[in-house]
């Protein structure tokens, strides 16, 4: 045991700190964890390694005091480079392929900022999305997604972004922004602005409608079945 500890620590400071380089990884439906190690460092952090299998191909997870680190395959070719400012990981389809992608969420004051990486069914590798920091959902049956971040006062203002992932980037579609403050609401009045964009490349917008905001959202739970309906019912607008 003492062998194989020291050939994972070994595998993880080589690997964690460098550039993936996309390890082939082939087909599973079930995310599991064979093996654990666990390993104090300098008496003040505690480190956990886990073997897990995504898709059919063995990984090494790294837990540094409780929060996600990195991850790299059962060879110690990096897949996610270690960083501090990770908390924890999710093995999910975002794309609902059929194959597990995987979300890191970071510390931020935004609580669902994240990284997301999609498996590459061809290429049999996962590939980061670019301009992709929240937790998007997929629109069922379409290409479709929408995120969902807050944009200040006690969350009473916040935005939503449709999006499609094209070529591993996610270009943008159509955004509301919600201004359901009720502070001062004369000079800001409460209002859920509907734009559509008609540049990607340098997020040229088009308002298209302008909605009283207590009509739709009369209480503040309200807003996520508001956002979640509205992109369901209204997605072919925005789409080019």
């Amino acid at each position: 045991m003492k062998k194989l500890t020291n050939i994972i620590l070994l595998i993880i400071l080589t690997s964690c700190n460098s550039k993936s380089n996309n390890e082939p990884i082939n087909k599973t439906q079930t995310d599991s964890s064979s093996n654990k190690t666990n390993i104090r460092q300098k008496e003040t952090t505690i480190i956990d390694i886990d073997t897990l299998q995504i898709n059919g191909f063995q990984f090494i997870q790294t837990i540094k005091d409780d929060k996600f680190n990195c991850l790299v395959t059962i060879k110690g070719d990096t897949i996610i480079k270690a960083e501090d400012y990770y908390f924890q990981a999710k093995f999910l389809d975002i794309n609902e392929d059929g194959y597990k992608d995987i979300r890191v969420f970071t510390f931020s004051n935004t609580p669902n900022e994240c990284e997301n990486y999609l498996f590459d069914k061809n290429l049999k590798t996962f590939k980061q999305i670019e301009n992709c920091d929240l937790d998007i959902k997929k629109i069922k049956g379409t290409d479709f997604y929408y995120s969902y971040n807050r944009a200040g006062c006690a969350d009473m203002d916040w935005e939503s972004h449709l999006s499609k992932i094209e070529n591993y980037k996610l270009v943008g579609y159509g955004f509301i922004n919600g201004k359901g403050c009720d502070f001062e609401i004369k000079e800001n009045p409460q209002v859920i602005e509907i734009y559509k964009v008609t540049n990607s490349e340098n997020n040229s917008m088009k308002l298209i409608a302008s909605l009283a905001y207590l009509k739709h959202i009369p209480k503040i739970a309200d807003k996520r079945d508001f956002i979640e309906k509205y992109w369901l019912q209204n997605y072919k607008t925005f789409d080019r």
